[in-house]
């Protein structure tokens, strides 16, 4: 029977469109019972593919087809792994390839061994000798081939063409004559044969060109053939051939597991007594020198299931980068996820989270009944990531560190705008129709086309447009690039590539080329280490606040600080960490928390799983002494929550009490649940049931108790990870409370760039009453700074000036102050600055340190920059001042226009800094609406406040008037959609410079579609 030994899948990038999974399935369909894949110059689904047949009872065939440099050209060899030795070959040669164009072909003989090679004809080093029929030639490279390569197959490809039927029965007789075995080689590329255009497509935004260029490969034929197909197309003995080939490749991609690499203690002292000792001397330094029994019992537990389950390297790993961390004074996060319940990880430093103090369990994070990896994640300052990262890289070696690959995909509107570029349709009516499509997660072209009767009636109206959906369609969700994880990084102990094939060069860290999912079984552990935009702003406030007060502890701030629970009890969150949401403010001021543990509460509350405890939680809490508890032994469980179950570790605890279930099974139960495993879930129901019988309950109340756990066991929010996340907005908060012009100066330098949210927090900063001073060229930096109780504004946020700009400004006035304005024009014109950026500067108000009206400066540039031409020479690259050859000309004073200076402020600088209008009544009348800059990320409804810029008129297609109201307020501006009904009853008020609220829907193209329209100050 027929094998496929040359399919290509979409993993070779833009060069097909066929999915492994679909590949495997047709495969399944039409009786096929082996297959290879043999991706060009990579293996990013070699694994994927592996896993796939296994499922379907399919033999995989593991190939690869790779660039070698053979007699000065690069040639296409094809190899198929005889078993995993070969795999493993292959494996160093796809590693090989990722970062060499080809391999030369000295080196790749050393990859041959184990491994079945497959010359082509068509489309390998005979190419051109066979299209113009050379048969001397061919010959002669044959027997090149024969003398110089070990035992080949030669393939014969593309029988379904004339031509080909033509030069293959002459390939076949030569090779025969030769000695060289034939086998059949269709070269599958597509699944159906209407997707050859898909094909196209996929190549002429690989090459940035359209269909219409002419070189264009034609890839017709190169569809998943049937074996009826393929028997009607080669030779039966060729086809015998490719199932001997296939039954020589039993390689199954089973190599032997790596693992951690060794952490070896500086003192020579077994792994175990070191991480024993390091817990000893962290827990009784935490503890203030004496250790409880209930610490120690804990530790002890908590030690030997880590030593029985092989796991003392991996604490030891992650408590030395985090430890080498801390030295560099990078700001840590206290802890993450499920491992903030281990008391281990806290005596160690690697959390700063004491679990016994907050009743978090440790079998959440380890469970020893259930074999799984322990999962450390970390929190780094995003600014520092790439130094904790290079330290674990310079430690461990190159070649047993590596990042992990993702792939990007055509996702709704880049499959439509990749396509029709590449169709070379463009225009109104596309534009149009894109705008129908939802730039939102989840959306696709389906669900678009089901979603929108307009966008469903203007692509059937087109035909250009019916064939660019069409072809869209077919290559949303294929992999475009390749990309890297987020925040993972694998260590190994064995060299990377003796485990799996990596990407990157030399001079760079590696990534695997099998995706996340594969790599545990391989032995590779995943760490993450997450770039936290929060601990980078928390580290800069720390030390503006050191700067005063040197002895500062961020984690010796008290947990019951008043001024701290005031943040969160008014719902003054704006730039506190996981409260900043609109929805989280309104969870707020519903709770009006009062304490760490009410926070901690609201955090894990603030999701749509628990969005029915919400009025129950609010009620117990509001009358505690109504509550009543399922069982009286659950008030402890259940207390500090009202009553309500909230946290995972509730089940578990109700589970251990109530059913007399360890903690290990009760954690069992809460994944099952979790996992909707229902087999499981009912296995474990029997013996909740017959525990709660064992420990006297009725049956009632046992099934009662196994549906509570039931409800909260799979949703419930994670408590330890509630707890060391909360740790983080308490900081925040605390220092928002306590550190306020610190806070803030870190908060804007966090945004800078962001016009909007930079606007948003020059409000915060006027609502608080903090100084907020002017950018000065005699002061500013390129960021915001504190000075003299004031937040300095930065030079780099100035229009036209930007980073490099306000460090040229700098380190010019460290070479001599700036004396006045012909000085500064002179010395900054010498340096590049045009026009505009003097102009930026002086509306910005960099320049009033000159004691000139703006307007003087401005009107006297010219003749400033006249002078800077008389004064300023260079000769060969250097400059020089003539200051004493010309005097400058007196200027002029003009005064300010108020409205004319806060216009051209605003447009320097994004934002006003004097008190605006709006501003002013919004806190006259006490409005509290969110500012426009939030509504942008809201969800679909929403409410505000602002001033009316401009209305336009527009006449609908049924001669009905409708306007577009542009309307602004501190933070930014958004256009209002007012239709025929609504319009007309509020024309009267849409005048220019009108206050109003409103109410409006938040279509899915991001437009504001008013409800109501209600005036509040002409």
């Amino acid at each position: 029977m027929a094998v496929h030994l040359n399919v290509m899948s979409a993993y070779t990038l833009l060069s097909s469109c066929i999915m492994i999974e679909n590949l495997v399935e047709r495969a399944k369909q039409l009786g096929y019972t082996h297959l290879a894949l043999t991706d060009h110059n990579t293996m990013y689904g070699t694994m994927q593919f592996i896993r796939a047949c296994e499922k379907a009872k399919i033999h995989p065939i593991i190939g690869l087809e790779a660039d070698v440099f053979y007699h000065e050209k690069t040639v296409p060899f094809l190899l198929l792994a005889k078993d995993n030795a070969g795999y493993a070959a292959m494996i160093r040669l796809a590693s090989y390839l990722s970062y060499h164009e080809a391999v030369p072909y000295e080196e790749f003989l050393t990859y041959l061994p184990h491994n079945q090679l497959i010359v082509y004809g068509e489309g390998g080093w005979m190419d051109e000798e066979l299209v113009h029929d050379r048969r001397e030639k061919i010959v002669e490279k044959l027997q090149i081939m024969k003398q110089e390569l070990p035992p080949f197959e030669l393939a014969l490809s593309y029988q379904e063409a004339l031509l080909w039927q033509q030069r293959n029965a002459m390939l076949k007789r030569i090779a025969q004559a030769l000695k060289i075995p034939t086998a059949a080689l269709h070269k599958v590329r597509y699944l159906d044969p209407e997707d050859a255009r898909v094909l196209r497509v996929l190549e002429a935004i690989r090459n940035n060109t359209t269909l219409a260029d002419p070189s264009l490969r034609l890839l017709e034929g190169r569809s998943l053939l049937s074996p009826s197909e393929m028997a009607a197309l080669y030779a039966p003995e060729d086809l015998a051939e490719t199932d001997r080939i296939a039954g020589e490749c039993v390689a199954d991609g089973k190599l032997a597991r790596t693992g951690l690499p060794e952490y070896v203690p500086a003192n020579g002292m077994d792994s175990t007594d070191f991480l024993t000792k390091l817990c000893l001397a962290g827990l009784k330094k935490r503890l203030g020198g004496s250790i409880p029994k209930a610490y120690s019992d804990r530790l002890e537990y908590e030690l030997s299931v880590i030593n029985k389950m092989g796991f003392v390297n991996y604490f030891l790993i992650v408590y030395d980068f985090i430890l080498e961390a801390r030295r560099r004074g990078i700001n840590v996060g206290p802890g993450r996820g499920s491992a903030a319940g281990s008391l281990v990880a806290y005596c160690i430093g690697i959390t700063m989270v004491d679990p016994l103090r907050y009743h978090l369990l440790f079998e959440r994070f380890l469970n020893p009944e259930r074999v799984s990896m322990p999962d450390i994640d970390t929190d780094i300052p995003d600014d520092r990531r790439d130094e904790v990262i290079d330290y674990v890289r310079q430690k461990y070696g190159d070649d047993h560190t590596a990042m992990i690959v993702t792939f990007g995909t055509f996702g709704a509107r880049s499959a439509l705008r990749d396509t029709a570029k590449a169709m070379g349709i463009s225009g109104k009516n596309f534009e149009s129709m894109i705008k129908l499509v939802p730039n939102l997660p989840g959306t696709t072209l389906d669900k678009a086309w089901q979603q929108s009767a307009r966008l469903r009636q203007m692509v059937e109206a087109d035909r250009n447009l019916q064939q660019v959906y069409g072809l869209a369609k077919r290559i949303e969700g294929l992999p475009r690039h390749a990309s890297t994880h987020a925040a993972g990084i694998v260590l190994s102990r064995k060299p990377l590539t003796d485990i799996v094939p990596v990407s990157g060069g030399e001079d760079q860290m590696k990534i695997t080329q099998y995706a996340m999912e594969y790599l545990e079984d391989l032995g590779l552990i995943k760490m993450d280490f997450l770039g936290l935009r929060n601990l980078s702003i928390i580290a800069e406030i720390t030390a503006m606040v050191r700067k005063r007060h040197p002895a500062f502890d961020l984690y010796a701030i008290p947990l019951d600080d008043r001024a701290t629970a005031k943040i969160f009890h008014d719902a003054d969150t704006m730039g506190v960490f996981q409260f900043e949401s609109e929805g989280m403010k309104a969870l707020l001021r519903k709770v009006r928390p009062e304490s760490f543990e009410d926070m901690v509460a609201v955090m894990a509350l603030f999701r749509p799983a628990s969005a029915d405890s919400i009025p129950r939680y609010l009620e117990n809490r509001a009358h505690p002494h109504e509550i009543r508890y399922p069982v009286r032994l659950l008030q402890p469980v259940l207390q500090d929550t009202y009553g309500v179950m909230i946290y995972q570790e509730q089940a578990m605890l109700t589970a251990r009490i109530a059913a007399g279930f360890s903690l290990s099974k009760a954690d069992i139960l809460r994944k099952a649940m979790s996992k909707k495993k229902e087999k499981e879930i009912e296995n474990l129901r029997s013996d909740f049931l017959a525990g709660c019988r064992k420990n006297g309950y009725p049956p009632e109340t046992a099934e009662q108790l196994f549906a509570l756990v039931a409800n909260f066991g799979g949703y419930g929010f994670n408590r330890s990870h509630a707890v060391a996340y909360g740790m983080v907005a308490w900081q925040m908060a605390y220092l928002k409370a306590n550190e306020p012009l610190p806070f803030h100066t870190a908060l804007l330098n966090s945004v800078a760039g962001d016009g909007a949210k930079t606007a948003q927090y020059m409000d915060a900063c006027r609502r608080r009453h903090l100084k907020v001073a002017a950018p000065n060229i005699l002061t500013s930096q390129a960021e915001y700074t504190l000075q003299d109780d004031a937040i300095l504004i930065p030079l780099s946020i100035i229009k036209g000036i930007g980073t490099h700009g306000a460090r040229v400004i700098i380190a010019e006035r460290e070479k001599a102050p700036f004396g006045d304005f012909y000085d500064f024009t002179a010395r900054m014109s010498a340096l590049g600055m045009n026009r505009v950026g003097f102009e930026k500067l002086i509306d910005a108000g960099a320049l009033d340190c000159f004691q000139l009206t703006r307007r003087t400066m401005l009107n006297g540039l010219d003749g400033a920059l006249q002078y800077a031409d008389l004064v300023v020479s260079k000769n060969n690259g250097q400059i020089s001042f003539l200051w004493e050859t010309v005097s400058p000309m007196p200027l002029t004073y003009y005064a300010d226009d108020a409205q004319e200076k806060s216009d051209r402020e605003k447009e320097a600088l994004g934002f006003n800094l004097g008190i605006q209008p709006v501003t002013l009544l919004r806190q006259k009348r006490g409005i509290e609406l969110p500012l426009l800059s939030a509504l942008k990320e809201g969800g679909r409804n929403c409410e505000g406040f602002a001033v009316i810029r401009d209305v336009h008129q527009h006449r609908t297609k049924k001669g009905d008037m409708m306007a577009f109201v542009r309307v602004s307020d501190e933070s930014g501006e958004i256009d209002l959609v007012v239709f025929p009904r609504l319009y007309e009853t509020v024309q009267p008020i849409l005048v220019r410079g009108s206050f109003i609220t409103f109410r409006a829907k938040i279509s899915d193209d991001g437009s504001f579609l008013a409800d109501a329209i209600q005036i509040v100050e002409k």
